[in-house]
């Protein structure tokens, strides 16, 4: 048996291993990771071999409750464990970040029916959520809801087992009517589109989901109304505190590229048309590869920040507007910086950073699809933040 195999077998009150050794295991699994990066990007989803070594390595549990033999580990933890992955392959760790969110937010919003239907048989169940409120429709039928339309953007589609669908309009015939509904359903219920064509982030697999009359019974759903959704006073931080997963998946990959760019300074590469051997000599480059790692390592210390902020906090408790800008602005300065650190060891590097063979290109175009999420739009983020800041309202998001 496997060592998560055999965790499984006593695991059904608490935690198994310590964060410390979840870690050491993730660090394990970075060759696999970088080897198969590549192979990721061109297939458009994460490679079977790295969900398979990610699976072995109880890295799909993370958020699992511990009632069903996972972890349920604390948000500094599990944000240091994706940047780790993050740092071999910007898709691994941008979809290891939505199975941790996404189960987070399952927990948080659905029936225990539904999560006993979930994770009691299968701790390791990837989850993913996903939602488009202009392209999906829902109508009440006997035990439940009947569900059409299409969520484009559903990240690691392909190598989920469950969706979760926070909310879709309830309508009666053609009237769209103030009623919401979420549910989570069996991927095997729902087809999968492949369209996603993009620059970076390309092996994240962030397809169209397709919900063709798909039935979600009563016990795994939950409705609600339009008045029940909360003023900019009374917002709970789940949907920052998932953004804080998707950026340590930045952050790790501003630090993998770090260190690839270390590695290609120590084969002592010649810089052309100067009169240093290698590039490493050059105090120039040294000073421009420092000013790298610091800004790199700045970004990290912000993750950091947000991660300690969060520890403990259910993502359900209300938290007041000027804490969660304060947080979101931390979330901005970590992606930008990491950003910017990496922008200088494209430089460091030169012409030759750009070649498809070059790791450090990939992660410089994950890191930049990334980074553009809605959810860590840096323009929004900076607007709401100065508002809060001279407690000017009304808030300008809906959610955050």
């Amino acid at each position: 048996m496997t060592a998560v195999a055999d965790e499984r077998a006593d695991a059904t009150t608490g935690p198994a291993v310590d964060p410390a050794e979840l870690l050491t295991r993730t660090r394990e699994l970075a060759q696999l990771i970088r080897e198969n990066a590549p192979k990721t990007e061109q297939d458009r989803r994460l490679a079977e071999e790295v969900v398979v070594g990610l699976r072995d390595a109880g890295l799909f549990r993370l958020t699992t409750p511990t009632r069903f033999g996972g972890y349920d580990l604390r948000m500094s933890d599990l944000l240091a464990i994706i940047a780790e992955v993050g740092k071999s392959c910007g898709s691994a760790g941008w979809n290891l970040s939505i199975d941790t969110a996404s189960t987070r937010f399952a927990l948080n919003g659905m029936p225990e029916t539904a999560l006993a239907e979930m994770f009691a048989d299968n701790p390791d169940a990837y989850v993913i959520s996903t939602a488009h409120l202009s392209t999906t429709k829902a109508r009440r039928v006997d035990g439940g809801f009947r569900v059409n339309g299409t969520f484009p953007w559903s990240s690691g589609c392909e190598i989920a087992d469950w969706a979760y669908i926070p909310v879709v309009h309830v309508y009666d015939g053609d009237a769209q009517t103030a009623d919401l509904v979420g549910g989570v359903v069996p991927m095997g219920d729902l087809r999968i589109e492949r369209t996603w064509h993009v620059a970076g982030l390309a092996g994240s697999g962030t397809h169209t989901v397709v919900a063709e009359d798909v039935f979600i019974p009563e016990q795994r759903a939950v409705a609600f109304s339009l008045t029940d959704l909360v003023g900019e006073d009374e917002r709970d931080s789940m949907l920052l505190q998932g953004s804080a997963q998707s950026l340590a998946a930045i952050v790790g990959a501003a630090e993998g590229a770090l260190e690839v760019t270390r590695q290609t300074l120590a084969k002592k590469r010649p810089i052309t048309y100067v009169n240093y051997e290698a590039a490493v000599d050059a105090p120039s480059v040294q000073m421009w590869f420092g000013e790298a790692a610091h800004l790199i390592e700045t970004a990290r210390m912000h993750l950091r920040e947000v991660g300690a902020a969060l520890d403990g906090i259910p993502e359900t408790q209300p938290m007041p507007w000027e804490e969660r800008a304060r947080l979101r602005m931390h979330q901005r300065s970590a992606h930008e910086k990491a950003r910017a650190g990496v922008e200088k060891l494209l430089d460091v590097v030169g012409g030759s950073a750009f070649a498809l063979s070059n790791p450090l290109q990939r992660l410089w175009r994950d890191i930049s699809v990334m980074s553009r999420h809605t959810a860590l739009n840096a323009p929004i983020i900076l607007e709401d933040y100065s508002r809060a800041t001279l407690d000017i309202h009304p808030s300008v998001t809906l959610l955050y």
